[in-house]
């Protein structure tokens, strides 16, 4: 009896382990706003804050196509906005006047960190400031952005994704979360756009 319990208990570590040594993505809190009400949205447009521009593209091409599966119209931003056209608050509203966009969604590289324990399911608390409005956090971003990827030296990249609202330009939505980087980029990346993702679905904005 002892020997197949311990046999169980080995079983279920060992099913731990691949579980959570397959994860890539691990969510690290979110935000809505609580006067946001049941408003969803249904046109958006998605912005990498990269400046390597191959990295924006793959970014912002992979995210629109699960959204555009998903039944919800969006559009890459290098498809109608220059790399140096994007801090132009003008630029991208006169890109954008038209399109029937009503949501704008900005990811950025936080840091990055060695692996560690992480946190999950938490809600974080977004600061003020800059992150309250879309253009102002697209400037911060981009000036902090990392000009070379670490993708070869550390464990862990540390995204977070706002979705503004097109119309107020408030902020509606915010997550973060780890990303595992034993694998290759594009991978990184598909899993951690399914991630925003379905939050995006959990809290009712797609």
């Amino acid at each position: 009896m002892k020997l197949h319990i311990r046999i169980l208990s080995c079983c279920a570590l060992l099913i731990l382990f691949l579980v959570t040594s397959c994860a890539t993505s691990r969510s690290t809190g979110d935000w809505k706003d609580p006067e946001l009400g049941s408003k969803k949205y249904h046109h958006i447009l998605v912005i990498g804050v990269a400046k390597q521009p191959d990295k924006r593209k793959f970014y912002e091409d992979e995210f629109a196509k699960k959204l555009n599966r998903l039944g919800v119209m969006a559009i890459a931003s290098h498809t109608i906005i220059p790399q140096d056209k994007m801090q132009d608050k003008d630029t991208i509203v006169k890109s954008i006047a038209g399109l029937g966009v009503d949501g704008v969604i900005i990811t950025r590289l936080l840091g990055t960190r060695e692996q560690g324990p992480v946190t999950h399911g938490k809600t974080y608390k977004v600061p003020y400031g800059y992150y309250n409005k879309m253009n102002e956090y697209y400037k911060k971003s981009y000036s902090d952005a990392p000009p070379v990827s670490y993708t070869e030296t550390h464990e862990y990249l540390q995204l977070e994704s706002n979705l503004y609202d097109a119309e107020t330009e408030k902020l509606a939505f915010s997550t973060k979360t780890d990303s595992f980087l034993r694998q290759e980029f594009k991978k990184s990346v598909v899993a951690y756009i399914e991630i925003v993702v379905e939050k995006l679905q959990v809290n009712n904005l797609l």
